[in-house]
């Protein structure tokens, strides 16, 4: 149910690697059981911030429930900061709280 969608101007070598690196921290960020978690990543797009087209990168966070911005801002940004060798000024977070009702699995919705 957690979706992370990792769009970035950076070529990943190994994107398997980061994929599963990505999808243990973000179930264990969120306290969420990992076998729900679905990453998507976008890698050599062409992307522009501040101006430039120095390394960046847009990290998409839906969930039903378990998203606290303040309290996961930090710990998301230092991660994907290292992972990607992105400066932290150069990545934007974006989270949304998705209601159980409007997110469906195996042919149903959660709510």
């Amino acid at each position: 149910m957690p979706l992370l969608n990792i769009s970035t101007n950076k070529e990943i070598k190994n994107e398997q690697m980061l994929l599963s690196k990505s999808s243990d921290f973000i179930s264990s960020l969120l306290n969420k059981p990992e076998n729900f978690v679905m990453v998507k990543l976008s890698d050599s797009l062409q992307m522009l911030f501040s101006g430039t087209n120095e390394p960046c990168c847009f990290i998409e966070i839906k969930s039903i429930g378990s998203i606290e911005p303040s309290k996961m801002s930090k710990p998301i940004c230092e991660f994907f900061s290292n992972e990607l060798e992105i400066s932290k000024e150069r990545i934007y977070i974006f989270f949304q709280n998705v209601d159980s009702s409007m997110w469906a699995w195996n042919s149903r919705t959660f709510g």
